[in-house]
């Protein structure tokens, strides 16, 4: 009886952990392989965003832009790349250059016959196609170093609305993040070019970076990096957001009873924005996942593509991503870099500068201030309507119904039962996409407005604004959500693929 208890102890330990279940991606080499790969590239991305840039003034920038809000860092170094990066480093341009390569090989098939082609050619095209990606992204990275450079290099943050009556004033110093050189108004053209060579350098090693989390890690490596970037700065907003309301106070004072605490209208916008934050965040992903099934139907055994009388073409509600909210971004960024441009190269006497003044007063510019009136409403609607039209156009470069009725339905002796092959397939299928992108539209449009929107009514119900508001956009919910909800499904589709082997080999 003795020995049995004894063999009875021994044997404890190994049952116990036999029914302690480890999570299966600790058991599976290859998901922790790709999770280690990704959380490595994660690592270096971030510290090189912590490096300076050379020839920028951290001191100054420390000066002016330490305790200042997300939207004026936003507004002077991140006008390229959607304001997701909070100092001027190495890397400060992110992949923007990258992500409007894409962009622009996306479309530019649908005008040169040859690249078509090539899309057409399976894998090797595919890897062509990528390498002129790659190309395209130097030229770009350097084009916008150099205009971003040129923009911060003459930005005198001590003027920072160019009031010529204060440019004028003798006793007024410049103060320049880019120091120039002695008796000049720019620094010296070796000293950009040097600049911009290393920013254009940070933008192609984060290109090599996003390319390798692609194929050896997990999740798309773009949008990690985009994602990564984009979380990095969230807990600078909260923290400066939460520091100016005394939460165990609040807490302390709602347990004893008293409610007038509530009446504060800075703490009713931060829990407002809190919730809201919570149920844009639903709703993203219901829209996300939402699909609208279309039935189909094959007139012929075709090997490798029948999947039975169930089978249906998934049209996505969110087609075509967060591009046209890019678009729309960039579209009307447009004035705001060319602005000032020109205005540093002009005359405050010359008959364009009124001109020029005025467009800097108008809608264009109503986010880059902390007034709300009506330029906010015109910004808003046509930001809105914006959106939606890029949503539109771009829906239909993404899902090209003529291609899908011919290339892949008819010729694979595939039909929507009840529609004719070919034109008219085609006709259908365009009038359901139409309805498809302008329903994915709208979504995309309201939830990039509602940052807009709330800022506008904290700052009109308490005289102030939130930093979360202003650093952290729709544009960027979407992106973090999206991005999650991809890498979930890549996982996912890991894990049933171990599965799928563990079964085979059994």
């Amino acid at each position: 009886m003795a020995k049995l208890r004894l063999d009875a102890v021994k044997q404890f330990p190994k049952r116990l952990f036999r029914k302690i279940r480890l999570p299966s991606f600790l058991t599976n080499k290859e998901i922790l392989t790709r999770i280690g790969i990704t959380l490595l590239i994660v690592v270096i991305y971030r510290g090189l965003a912590n490096i300076p840039l050379p020839g920028v003034d951290m001191n100054i920038y420390e000066s002016y832009f330490g305790a200042n809000t997300a939207s004026e860092i936003n507004y002077l170094f991140t006008i390229f790349t959607g304001g997701r990066v909070d100092t001027p480093s190495l890397v400060g341009l992110g992949i923007a250059a990258y992500i409007n390569a894409s962009i622009v090989m996306q479309i530019l098939p649908y005008a040169i016959p040859r690249l078509k082609e090539l899309q057409k050619e399976g894998e090797r095209g595919r890897q062509v196609i990528n390498q002129i990606t790659r190309f395209l992204t130097l030229p770009l990275s350097l084009f916008y170093s150099i205009v971003y450079l040129y923009i911060i290099a003459q930005r005198d943050l001590g003027n920072p609305n160019a009031d010529p009556a204060i440019a004028a004033d003798p006793n007024h110093t410049p103060v320049y993040l880019i120091p120039h050189e002695i008796g000049s108004n720019m620094p010296s053209l070796e000293k950009i070019i040097f600049m911009a060579i290393i920013l254009a350098a940070g933008t192609i090693f984060l290109m090599w970076l996003s390319e390798i989390i692609t194929e050896k890690g997990l999740g798309n490596g773009s949008s990690v990096i985009i994602t990564i970037g984009i979380l990095s700065t969230l807990p600078v907003y909260l923290t400066q957001d939460f520091a100016r309301v005394n939460f165990g106070e609040i807490i302390n004072q709602l347990l004893q009873g008293n409610f007038s605490v509530l009446n504060n209208p800075l703490t009713t916008a931060l829990l407002v924005v809190l919730i809201g934050a919570v149920l844009v965040i639903a709703g993203i992903i219901f829209i996300n996942e939402s699909y609208r099934k279309i039935n189909i139907q094959y007139a012929r055994r075709v090997r490798g593509a029948e999947i039975g009388r169930g089978s249906f073409l998934p049209l996505k509600f969110t087609l075509t991503g967060v591009i046209p909210v890019i678009f729309t971004y960039a579209f009307l960024s447009i004035p705001q870099i060319i602005l000032p441009l020109v205005e540093n190269n002009i005359q405050p006497d010359s008959s364009i500068y009124p001109f020029i003044q005025s467009l800097k007063t108008s809608f264009l510019y109503a986010t880059t201030d902390n007034v709300v009136n009506e330029h906010d409403t015109i910004y808003a609607l046509v930001y809105f309507v914006t959106t939606v039209v890029f949503a539109l156009i771009y829906a239909f470069i993404v899902f090209n119904p003529q291609e899908v009725a011919v290339e892949n339905l008819q010729k694979n002796g595939a039909f929507i039962p009840g529609i004719r092959p070919g034109k008219a397939t085609e006709n259908y299928l365009s009038s359901v996409l139409l309805k498809i992108a302008l329903v994915g539209g709208i979504f995309l449009a309201i939830i990039a407005e509602i940052p807009i929107l709330a800022s506008n009514m904290v700052l009109n119900s308490s005289g102030t604004t939130l930093i979360i508001l202003s650093g952290i956009g729709g544009t960027s919910v979407l992106i973090i959500v999206g991005v999650f909800l991809d890498t979930y499904r890549q996982y996912k589709s890991l894990q049933a693929t171990r599965n799928y082997e563990k079964y085979i080999s059994a």
